[in-house]
């Protein structure tokens, strides 16, 4: 009797322990949610305000041309202030002409880039905001689950701490835990022994998987 209510107060124990490791994996998961959510906000933003810079661009380089252009067109009025012969101012009034309908254009164009950047300042104000709270939301989600997470490794048996130290340590993708799938690493699909899974699923012992080194979280006891 004393055998049993010693190997069951130590399967409870192993079962706590793995209820503590399957809250740190959904925490950490979300944690690393947050923080794709926190980096695709940026991306937004950037994108948006890479828009306006764009915008920007092309308006400083019709501002340019606006200028040289005026520059022309002062050029051929002074020209024609001169004594010239009648084919060349003929020519010259031409070509002031054709000044004069491109400044004109560009008038019409420069508005066009101006009304736009100033109603899309006032939308990229707008979305800052939004995306600002949207990171602080994210970043707060992120740090207590990280914290929270922290705590419950603290509360892990030295063994399992190591264990679980180990692997994190490797900064494996997509976080330090798998379970047994028909005789295989859910993660990786390695190939998993039976002896093992009898010592993951039966004795409840905390062992890495032997290809990519996530430890097992045994289905029955945690996953239910």
């Amino acid at each position: 009797m004393i055998s049993y209510r010693l190997i069951l107060r130590e399967s409870m124990a192993h079962v706590d322990e793995y209820l503590r490791l399957k809250e740190m994996d959904a925490l950490l998961t979300q944690a690393k949610r947050d923080s794709i959510a926190l980096d695709e906000e940026l991306n937004r933003l950037k994108r948006r305000e890479g828009e306006k810079a764009e915008r920007q661009i092309q308006l400083n380089t019709l501002q340019t041309e606006y200028k040289e252009l005026a520059h022309q067109i002062a050029e051929v009025d002074r020209q024609l202030s001169q004594r010239l012969s009648p084919e060349t101012i003929t020519k010259l009034e031409e070509t002031g002409l054709n000044y004069l309908i491109r400044q004109q254009e560009l008038e019409e164009l420069m508005q066009e880039h101006q009304t736009f950047l100033a109603g899309f300042e006032e939308t990229l104000n707008e979305l800052r905001e939004e995306i600002q709270a949207a990171m602080k939301q994210h970043t707060l989600l992120r740090d207590q689950n990280i914290e929270r997470a922290k705590l419950l490794e603290q509360e892990l048996s030295p063994d399992w701490q190591r264990a679980y130290r180990k692997i994190v340590s490797q900064n494996p993708a997509h976080g330090p835990f798998s379970r047994i799938d028909n005789g295989h690493c859910a993660f990786c699909r390695g190939t998993v022994s039976k002896l093992l899974e009898s010592e993951v699923e039966a004795q409840l012992l905390l062992k890495p998987c032997p290809s990519c080194g996530r430890l097992f979280l045994p289905h029955k006891a945690v996953y239910g």
